[in-house]
């Protein structure tokens, strides 16, 4: 019994991970009210987490900040965040495998900003390159929880 207990912790530690590594930062923005929503949510769930409300002309600036992660081997694995400054508070709205490719998406937020073409804008944020590994450790956790709740090898007691 006790092993089915310690099967269904690891099922359920796993099952969080794995949530909790999908989760996306969107924003969204209206140019004629002046307003933008960045909202944090579970889209998998159907679960909205945080919300922050904000004026257009709060967001300062939109940068690629380097992070470094640990990969395989003993090296570390650079990766870029692209940050939000909002009222000189930094925000993460999604993280992004190279420079360029962050670049790229900036550069979109700060046309947006910009531009008078634009009137409404959602940027919906990818799952990125930080919670690849939080989805992959929860599957592999929910996939042993499994195996072991469900294995019929019992060990018996030589007595």
């Amino acid at each position: 019994m006790g092993r089915k207990i310690v099967a269904l912790v690891i099922f359920l530690f796993g099952a969080g991970i794995f949530f909790l590594g999908m989760l996306q930062t969107n924003l969204n923005c209206d140019k004629s009210a002046d307003s933008c929503v960045l909202r944090s949510s579970i889209p998998a769930m159907h679960l909205n987490i945080d919300s922050m409300r904000f004026k257009m002309t709060d967001l300062k600036e939109i940068t690629c900040e380097r992070r470094t992660q640990a990969s395989r081997g003993s090296g570390r694995r650079a990766y870029y965040e692209l940050t939000l400054n909002i009222k000189n508070e930094p925000y993460v709205l999604e993280t992004c495998p190279n420079f360029k490719i962050c670049r790229r998406h900036a550069d979109k937020l700060l046309d947006f900003k910009h531009l008078a073409q634009y009137k409404n804008f959602d940027y919906k944020s990818s799952i990125g390159v930080s919670n690849v590994m939080g989805v992959v450790l929860g599957a592999v956790l929910i996939i042993l929880g499994w195996k072991m709740f469900f294995d019929k090898n019992e060990p018996d007691d030589e007595s």
